[in-house]
């Protein structure tokens, strides 16, 4: 290959399309509406050549330096899961702030309005925040705008997923507690994908889901003699209450909270630690620098001890 930068020429030619359509891709124009695996095409073959597109050209679809931070709810959600959401998102915020872009944070309940989030606010890329997966097509076949999902794990290798390396955490939390057969508490999540990876390892009666009509204080009365594991320290905090703090391990994400007794045991993944990995990924998407992995999988392993 020649040691030229790669033109768009190059690109079309490579993709059997006009160079047109590959400058409606890169510039994520709206002007004329491009096939979803078009574009998957020409987007995988601008990787391939390495091609780096001239920021100081002007492009058919003016960039508004604008990324939408998107939080998916469900009407049976307890307030400590959407407090551990809404800290993901001022993270990911501060973060998007120190590259210089502007966010707005949304909240939604169905996937319909997450489009229409995408489309009427002109989004240069957008995060979502817990979604499932049976909905994502319906979201990323209508607009091209890069997409990262957040704390969900979704059936398509092309866009990338960031969450918690749960095997490692669980595995890490069973040896605290010198204990293989444990409980486990944690937020009503949408993506059932990601909430079977976190639940594999631990028996279905010894599982509790934190939402507006379980008991949390009935099912630790009937596990008071066992060890667990507790995701989240606003769901620690309630649980410190109950039972015994030496008996559970809290997977903690706010930074600097002090909310747990300090000798409650804790294995440390910040939603800042996430903010920061998904903003570093998502700058390379934007700038075409992103080199992807078979699945796009980016697991966030605990914070040192």
């Amino acid at each position: 290959m020649s040691k030229n930068k790669a033109t768009m020429q190059d690109i079309a030619d490579l993709c059997g399309v006009s160079v047109a359509t590959v400058s409606y891709v890169i510039n994520n124009s709206e002007k004329e509406h491009i096939k979803h695996d078009t574009r998957i095409k020409v987007l995988e073959a601008a990787k391939k050549l390495n091609y780096v597109p001239n920021i100081n050209r002007c492009t058919t679809h003016p960039k508004s330096n604008l990324i939408g931070i998107i939080i998916n709810w469900n009407k049976r959600n307890a307030s400590s899961k959407k407090m551990l959401y809404y800290d993901l998102a001022i993270e990911l915020q501060m973060q998007l702030s120190l590259l210089g872009y502007d966010t707005v944070i949304a909240t939604t309940k169905a996937f319909e309005e997450e489009a229409d989030i995408i489309s009427k606010r002109s989004l240069d890329a957008a995060f979502i925040i817990d979604i499932r997966s049976e909905d994502v097509r319906k979201v990323t076949n209508k607009y091209y705008v890069p997409i990262i999902f957040l704390d969900c794990e979704i059936n398509d290798p092309l866009f990338c997923k960031i969450y918690p390396n749960y095997s490692l955490i669980i595995s890490r939390a069973k040896r605290l507690l010198e204990e293989d057969d444990i409980f486990l508490i944690m937020e009503d999540i949408l993506n059932e994908e990601l909430k079977d990876i976190i639940t594999k390892s631990i028996q279905p009666e010894h599982i509790f889901v934190n939402d507006m009509k379980n008991n949390l204080r009935e099912f630790l009365l009937q596990h008071q003699n066992k060890k667990g594991v507790v995701l989240g320290e606003i769901l620690g905090l309630e649980v410190e209450r109950y039972i015994r703090n030496d008996q559970i391990v809290v997977i903690t994400s706010l930074d600097k909270s002090n909310l747990l007794l300090p000798d409650t045991k804790t294995i440390s993944i910040k939603n800042k630690t996430k903010a920061i990995t998904a903003v570093k990924t998502l700058e390379q998407l934007l700038r075409l620098v992103y080199v992807g992995t078979p699945c796009n999988q980016l697991l966030i392993n605990p914070d040192a001890d």
